[in-house]
């Protein structure tokens, strides 16, 4: 049976995501992580972990355990908060998906982070774009996310971790609040 440990659980897409885990594959076995602890229903119905990523050895021993097969990497700086701080948001976004990857190579785990449509940019063809176009993101957030899709591809090739993405469009939760993207400011309309 699968073990999965996921970052960034209480996030947009972690806070759905959590709830299906669990079914599918019981509630012993996702093992949810986020820097903070809320009273949101996925610290309430089963294993979470307070775990700040950009800590490797923290991340590590949370894998270790629970004795985890998988890691679904979802923490991250969103793009709008990421362009008020772009420091941050490269060494929350990059840090923490190195240290997921490392801790993917060294316990020989399967590997998913989600990639965005920021990683295009204004010169990416909008009609029929291919799966391998030009991306030139201006925004630190687009920056993150082509750098994380060439860190996966690098562990693959070089380590052979099993690593997977998905590029999604804009997200938006019907449980949790925005939380620093770019659909915050349409819900502030």
């Amino acid at each position: 049976m699968k073990r999965i440990l996921v970052t960034g659980a209480l996030g947009q897409i972690g806070s759905e995501l959590i709830i299906k885990l669990r079914e599918r594959y019981g509630t012993e076995h996702i093992i949810a992580t986020d820097i903070r602890k809320n009273g949101n229903p996925v610290v309430q119905s089963g294993p979470f972990e307070t775990l700040d990523v950009t800590d490797a050895k923290e991340m590590a021993a949370v894998a270790k355990k629970y004795q985890v097969d998988t890691v679904i990497h979802l923490a991250a700086l969103l793009s709008a908060t990421a362009e008020k701080n772009p420091l941050l948001a490269w060494n929350l976004n990059m840090g923490g998906l190195v240290n997921a990857l490392e801790v993917a190579r060294e316990l020989n785990l399967q590997f998913f982070t989600p990639s965005s449509i920021g990683a295009f940019g204004p010169t990416t063809p909008k009609d029929h774009t291919p799966q391998d176009t030009i991306q030139r993101p201006i925004t630190m957030y687009g920056v993150n996310k082509v750098a994380g899709e060439l860190l996966c591809d690098y562990y693959y090739y070089k380590f052979g971790v099993d690593t997977r993405g998905l590029r999604f469009p804009g997200l938006i939760s019907y449980v949790t609040p925005p939380g620093g993207g770019t659909t915050d400011n349409a819900v502030e309309i």
